[in-house]
């Protein structure tokens, strides 16, 4: 097959076929006994990083976002450690709150099939993610600025790729692992939805940052991929909208969907880099909430 025909084929279907391995992934996961649930989630998680990387270095859909030696030594590995630690420390903890504070399974939420049931979950913990992500890059005051303080770690390069989702804020990561495991048990969901929830939720996370041009059509209208969410990562504040992370409702909703077919963002960060640290700079971006900064007094948009 010549080129042009396998940049067509990865374009329009990598996505479907990666979706219905995850679909299979899902399956076969929830077929067994509850108690081993996700015993083969690494396995399924590093042929998915492996495959889209490979993807990436091959059919780059903008050679300015690549991944490149230096981004991955000084930038992503360190992220992706740390991210690591604090994700198994914060699960130990939130497996101790619901523990602590169990409540009577049954009701209406553990009752519902799982379809539903994750469809459901789906929409209450990206809502929640939304109005956390938008505070994060909207709210002002005290709070507001500590919110972007931690989470403008995550816009700082000026790439887009695979690896580059994990380049978060340790809080950060403990925001989104407090918002998908936490409410998802009070409510009373099954394990096996809030398994499966957090499964595609990781899924649309991973691909929304991948570098590779791969178009869904009117899917974009439905699940937050590629070609929504790179615009969140642009640098021009006007279309850095798009604050869902699986389902673009809640965007659509409250008007800050931002979409384009066919077109990208002229570049990625933020409006003002000279305010902040460098993104190879660990240890400062670490203690970026904690420092007084030039932009206290009000924090510009990304």
């Amino acid at each position: 097959m010549s080129n042009s025909g396998v940049t067509i084929l990865i374009r329009y279907g990598f996505y479907p076929v990666l979706a219905l391995l995850t679909l299979i992934y899902l399956i076969y996961e929830l077929g067994g006994p509850v108690a081993q649930i996700g015993s083969h989630y690494g396995i399924y998680l590093a042929f998915t990083f492996l495959l889209m990387v490979f993807v990436e270095a091959r059919y780059a859909l903008s050679p300015q976002w690549r991944m490149t030696r230096n981004t991955f030594f000084r930038r992503d590995l360190p992220f992706l450690i740390l991210g690591g630690a604090t994700a198994a420390v914060a699960n130990f903890f939130a497996t101790q709150v619901v523990t602590a504070h169990a409540i009577e399974r049954g009701g209406f939420f553990a009752q519902l099939p799982i379809v539903p049931g994750v469809i459901l979950c789906i929409l209450v913990t990206d809502l929640l993610w939304y109005w956390l992500h938008r505070w994060c890059h909207e709210a002002r005051g005290p709070l507001g600025r500590f919110l972007w303080r931690v989470h403008v770690v995550h816009h700082l390069p000026t790439q887009l790729y695979v690896l580059m989702h994990a380049v978060l804020h340790p809080i950060n990561v403990v925001f989104v692992r407090a918002i998908l495991t936490v409410p998802t048990y009070f409510l009373g969901f099954s394990p096996e939805v809030a398994f499966a929830t957090s499964v595609l939720t990781g899924f649309q996370g991973v691909i929304s940052h991948f570098n590779v041009d791969i178009r869904v059509g009117w899917l974009n209208y439905l699940l937050v991929g590629t070609e929504v969410h790179r615009y969140h990562h642009s640098a021009a504040a006007g279309e850095a909208k798009n604050f869902a992370a699986v389902v673009p409702i809640w965007d659509q909703l409250f008007g800050t969907f931002a979409y384009r077919p066919g077109e990208m963002p002229e570049a990625l960060g933020v409006a003002n880099p000279d305010l902040y640290p460098r993104d190879t700079q660990i240890v400062t971006l670490l203690l970026e909430p904690l420092r007084r900064s030039s932009y206290d007094t009000a924090p510009p948009k990304p």
